[in-house]
């Protein structure tokens, strides 16, 4: 396991972006706001709420579509487009482990279009690439302006959906996860950072945890080794091995790691009204930990990281309250994935 020390060197190239993002921690909306917006009666109290914040400028968008999504994806670009500007040019590759789900979720709408000869742009969420390139660069193997690692992504989507006979699309997309894992790996390898290589092994670590919870409550008969990635700090023949056992063994056996709290805590809740959202509130709160070890330290690419990880969960979470309000919700399952 991780021994948790880092020497984290600051670097005068990030010394003005650093200076910048501290003075934006006001954006950052207050505990206090987010009670409100959960308690919210209706939508319109939501909202006034909402226009007290730094996403105010984001309500005109609400109202345009009736949903948060393109709110939610126009901070995700802006998120981007600011790496992208303020990023020397070998660590602009961040932005795939920033983004690690959604460019996974990804792959997998093009997966699946592929093989269903559908059209599932509803479906995908335009970060970095636009749906019609990655598609044009699916069918023409031409890779203008598409960046590391998505191009070996793509070849190998188009070597999986060029398989002959019947293809079993859950398998299929297990397969792509292992890949697409292995690569966001490699990705974090290729800065030479130990913390963020770090953090795609906890998080490889805790995609396993999570899947494998998930494969308990829907009873699947997918063995561990077929869904387990490599890769992490627990061995995939550790998590095999407890394949047979009960839940409770699982978790004793578990609890002793640095995920302690995330393992017991999701366990806990597995089978009741919160399920994973409790456990993905766990997992978040874990990495925010992770990162606190550096907030000492005044400029450097994880400082960046870090920021950017907490805008991003934060804008996830008002997208929940959004809908949970707009929806009518119970608050107590609101309660559950929002801290």
């Amino acid at each position: 396991m991780n021994d948790n020390s880092y020497e984290i060197e600051d670097d005068s190239y990030y010394l003005y972006a650093c200076a910048e993002l501290k003075s934006r921690e006001r954006e950052f909306v207050s505990g206090s706001r987010k009670e409100r917006m959960m308690q919210a009666r209706d939508m319109d109290e939501f909202l006034k709420v909402l226009n007290d914040t730094s996403y105010a400028s984001k309500i005109s968008m609400i109202g345009e579509t009736g949903n948060f999504q393109g709110a939610l994806i126009s901070v995700y670009k802006e998120i981007t487009n600011y790496l992208e500007n303020r990023l020397k040019d070998e660590h602009k590759k961040i932005i795939n482990i920033l983004f690690f789900e959604e460019f996974l979720h990804n792959m997998k709408v093009l997966l699946k279009s592929s093989l269903l000869e559908k059209d599932f742009e509803d479906l995908y969420i335009p970060i970095k690439y636009e749906y019609g390139s990655l598609s044009r660069a699916l069918d023409t193997q031409k890779y203008e302006d598409i960046l590391d690692p998505v191009p070996d992504i793509i070849d190998h989507l188009r070597e999986m959906i060029g398989i002959s006979g019947d293809k079993d699309l859950r398998q299929l997309e297990l397969d792509l996860e292992a890949f697409y894992v292995k690569k966001m790996l490699g990705t974090a390898e290729s800065l030479s950072r130990k913390m963020m290589i770090d953090y795609v092994r906890h998080k490889i670590d805790l995609i396993n945890i999570e899947t494998i919870y998930r494969r308990r409550q829907l009873k699947m008969k997918i063995p561990f080794s077929g869904i387990v990635h490599k890769g992490g700090f627990i061995k995939p023949k550790v998590l095999s091995d407890l394949e047979t056992e009960s839940m409770d063994y699982f978790v004793r056996e578990l609890e002793s790691t640095e995920y302690g709290d995330v393992i017991v805590r999701g366990a806990q809740q597995l089978f009741s009204d919160c399920s994973f959202a409790s456990f993905e509130r766990n997992r978040d709160d874990y990495f925010l930990q992770y990162f606190d070890r550096i907030k000492y330290s005044v400029s450097n690419l994880e400082k960046i990281f870090h920021f950017f990880f907490r805008k991003k969960i934060e804008v996830l979470n008002i997208n929940i309250l959004y809908t949970g309000i707009k929806y009518n919700v119970n608050k107590s399952n609101l309660e559950c994935r929002i801290d």
